[in-house]
């Protein structure tokens, strides 16, 4: 997955203050959260089936047609479940869904940094084989792999992230720490400014993953 990789070290500078401003207005994030928990509470496994799909498969887009009718209910048709081959932003819903559902795991079991430190990325296995543009998304997993190096570099800070609130002054503890590891895990020779937003659904199906497969997720057995 090397050609995935946002992995390589590089000292690249980070615009800190545009990462402390929400991407999108606050209470539309916090709706769109809310959206989440209630689908992850209504089909925990339908949102599961999701979460072990690809980005970018056909597998995918069945899963978040099962999850639909359900997405726009709980947002009482105000929002639409927007998952398919030609949606892969962080804002489709996936990334929302599996904050949810990492919530709702951190909710059912004690969370060990070291087990999250030793994570590979999770789709290592179901990749195999595959081809980008027809089986995957080759950018959504790239983000993956940004989000699995971040986690497993501050996996305190990421648990600690997606238990606060949106646009809360709390979450700023946490990214100051997530930002000084960001460095790391950026693809060599390409800035980035992330958002606050960005950065905590970047990090939301890493974790997940992290979270309920530990150190067995993407490995081959």
């Amino acid at each position: 997955m090397r050609g995935l990789a946002f992995m390589a070290a590089c000292s690249v500078p980070l615009a800190t203050s545009a990462a402390m401003a929400a991407d999108v207005g606050t209470g539309t994030l916090r709706e769109l959260h809310a959206v989440a928990a209630c689908v992850v509470e209504q089909k925990p496994a339908l949102v599961a089936d999701l979460l072990s799909t690809l980005p970018g498969s056909d597998r995918e887009a069945r899963a978040a047609d099962r999850l639909a009718a359900v997405y726009t209910a709980c947002s009482d048709n105000k929002f639409k479940l927007a998952i398919s081959k030609y949606s892969q932003g962080l804002y489709n819903g996936r990334s929302s869904l599996a904050a949810a559902a990492a919530l709702a795991a951190m909710d059912r079991r004690t969370i060990d940094p070291s087990r999250i430190r030793d994570v590979h990325v999770w789709y290592a296995n179901t990749v195999v084989g595959r081809a980008p543009g027809n089986d995957y998304s080759a950018a959504a997993l790239a983000a993956q792999e940004f989000g699995t190096c971040v986690v497993k570099a501050a996996p305190d800070s990421a648990v600690q992230l997606l238990r606060l609130k949106a646009g809360s002054a709390e979450e700023r503890q946490p990214l100051s720490a997530i930002m000084s590891v960001l460095p790391g895990c950026i693809f060599s020779g390409k800035p980035v400014s992330m958002k606050r937003d960005q950065i905590r659904l970047m990090i939301a199906e890493p974790l997940y993953h992290a979270i309920v497969a530990g150190p067995l997720a993407g490995r081959r057995s």
